[in-house]
């Protein structure tokens, strides 16, 4: 749940492009809570706002459901389910190259070579014509 939390806060923080979390004042918690309850039509105690930003403490799952909508989310746990944190396994470097179909350097110079010939022959039969 620590990990949630931690990338619930970092959704809200870019979504608000304000200055770090770490600066915030009070005003600034005042403001969110305007914000949320413009968003949302639930209001957030702005003490609750505080605490959860500066000791990460969570009031209940309401305050977290409440955040969520805020981000547009369904709720706390569709937040938790779409934004599922796993252990990382390593993959082999290759496992996602896909190998593509090239073609090699000496066509590509004979086929600019040849619409070169044949753009003069008919740059040629065109003056010939008139």
């Amino acid at each position: 749940m620590n990990q949630h939390v931690h990338e619930l806060k970092r959704q809200i923080e870019r979504i608000l492009h304000w200055e770090p979390s770490s600066h915030w004042r009070l005003r600034d918690f005042v403001h969110l809570s305007e914000l949320v309850l413009s968003q949302t039509n639930h209001e957030l105690n702005v003490e609750d706002l505080q605490a959860f930003w500066q000791l990460s403490e969570v009031p209940s799952k309401a305050f977290l459901d409440t955040l969520t909508h805020f981000i547009d989310y369904e709720g706390w746990d569709d937040f938790c389910h779409r934004n599922q944190v796993s252990a990382m396994v390593p993959v082999r470097p290759d496992a996602f190259h896909v190998r593509s179909w090239e073609i090699p350097a000496r066509w590509i110079i004979i086929i600019c070579w040849l619409s070169v010939m044949v753009s003069i022959v008919v740059a040629i039969l065109l003056i010939g014509h008139r």
